[in-house]
C-alpha cells in the first residue's frame, strides 16, 4: 500500500489542507473530550478569565460579549449536543484524512460526500442561523479543499487498473 505523495505545488497544497483538516479533527476530539470534564459554570469562568482584560480594555467587543453569552446560555442539552458533534465532526476528518494520505481509494468519495454534507451544515448556518466571516472563510476553505481532493482523486483513480 503507498502512501500520498505530494509532486507538484498544487499537490503539496493539497497535502498542507489535508493535514489542517487531520489537525483540526483532533482539536475538535480533544475539544469534546474536555468539554465532557467540564461544567457549563466552569466553562463560563474560564472564558471570563481568559477575556477578562480584553473586556476591560473594550467593553463594547463583539467577540467577547458572544463568548460570554454562549456560555451563559449552555446547558446540558447543548452541551452533549456540542459534544456529540464535535466528535462525529472529528471522527469524520480522521477516517477521511488517514484513508486519503494512506491513499486509499475508498477515502477521495467518503471525504467529498462527507465534506459535501458538512458544508451543506454550514451553508444552512450561514443562510438561516447567523451568517459570520469564520464561517464563510471556513465554506471558503473547504469549497478549495473539496476541489483538491476531486482533483486528486481523479488522479489516483487513473493509477488504479480497473477490475476485468
Amino acid at each position: 500500500m503507498s502512501t500520498f505523495k505530494a509532486t507538484s505545488t498544487l499537490d503539496k497544497v493539497f497535502e498542507g489542507g489535508i493535514l489542517i483538516k487531520g489537525a483540526s479533527g483532533v482539536i475538535e476530539f480533544i475539544t469534546g473530550l474536555v468539554l465532557l470534564f467540564i461544567s457549563a459554570a466552569q466553562m463560563h469562568s474560564i472564558i471570563v478569565y481568559v477575556t477578562q482584560d480584553e473586556a476591560l480594555e473594550d467593553p463594547k467587543d463583539k467577540i467577547v460579549h458572544l463568548l460570554l453569552h454562549s456560555t451563559q446560555h449552555y446547558g446540558s442539552g447543548s452541551r452533549t449536543f456540542l459534544i456529540i458533534y464535535l466528535w462525529i465532526h472529528a471522527t469524520i476528518k480522521l477516517i477521511a484524512v488517514i484513508g486519503i494520505l494512506k491513499n486509499q481509494l475508498w477515502a477521495y468519495p467518503f471525504s467529498l460526500i462527507a465534506l459535501g454534507i458538512l458544508m451543506l451544515y454550514q451553508l444552512y448556518s450561514i443562510v438561516f442561523v447567523r451568517p459570520s466571516i469564520g464561517m464563510i472563510l471556513l465554506t471558503v476553505f473547504d469549497v478549495f479543499i473539496l476541489w483538491l481532493i476531486w482533483r486528486e482523486y481523479g488522479k489516483v483513480r487513473k493509477k488504479v487498473p480497473l477490475d476485468p
